[in-house]
C-alpha cells in the first residue's frame, strides 16, 4: 500500500485500494470518535466523481453474516442496524460539508470537500461476506423499503440500495478483493 491510497479491513474482507482523497474511513474518523456515543457508523464513504458526471457517494457496510428474513425479530433489528449506520454516515459527512463539525476541515479527504450537493447521488451499499447470493434479495427489499423515504425525499436513484457478497462485490463493483 502507497500513501496515495487506502485498504479497508472489515468483517475478513479487504476493501481497496482506493485513492486516499476518494475514501473516507468514516468509521475510523476523529470527526466519529466526537459523536460516537449512541451512534452506530457506516465502515467507509466512496467517492466516485467524475467532471462529467454527477458524484456518486457509496456508503458501505461490511457484515459477516446475516439473520434470515423468516427468524424475527432479528431479521427486523439487522434492517434497523444497516438502516441506521447508513443513515449517520450520510448525516454525518453532509453535515461536515455544512461547517457543522470544526474537524470537517482537516479530516475530510479532498474531493469530499468539494463535490456537488446539489447534483450527488448515493449507493447504499451492504456486503456480506460469504452469504449465498440466493439469500442477497430479501435483505436487499426490506433495505430498500425502509430507506424509501431517505431516497425519495433526496431524489436519489431508486436503485440506490445494493446487497451484495464477497463474491459479487469482487466481481463487479470496485468495492473489495479477499
Amino acid at each position: 500500500m502507497t500513501p496515495e491510497t487506502i485498504t479497508i479491513d472489515e468483517s475478513g474482507m479487504t476493501f481497496g485500494p482506493y485513492p486516499s482523497g476518494h475514501c473516507f474511513h468514516i468509521e475510523k474518523s476523529a470527526l466519529y470518535t466526537n459523536i460516537q456515543q449512541g451512534v452506530k457508523m457506516a465502515e467507509f464513504l466512496l467517492l466516485h466523481a467524475d467532471s462529467d458526471r454527477p458524484a456518486m457517494l457509496w456508503v458501505v457496510e461490511a457484515k459477516s453474516s446475516s439473520p434470515q428474513p423468516k427468524n424475527e425479530p432479528d431479521f427486523s433489528q439487522f434492517i434497523m442496524e444497516i438502516q441506521g449506520k447508513w443513515i449517520n454516515a450520510l448525516s454525518l459527512v453532509l453535515a461536515s460539508r455544512l461547517g457543522r463539525h470544526r474537524q470537517a476541515g482537516t479530516d475530510l479527504p479532498g474531493s469530499f470537500k468539494t463535490f456537488d450537493l446539489s447534483r450527488f447521488d448515493v449507493r447504499f451499499v451492504l456486503v456480506i461476506n460469504g452469504h449465498p447470493k440466493k439469500w442477497l434479495s430479501p435483505i436487499q427489499d426490506a433495505l430498500r423499503k425502509s430507506l424509501r423515504p431517505l431516497v425519495g425525499t433526496w431524489n436519489f436513484s431508486p436503485t440506490s440500495v445494493a446487497v451484495l457478497n464477497d463474491e459479487l462485490a469482487v466481481k463487479h463493483h470496485p468495492l473489495s478483493r479477499t
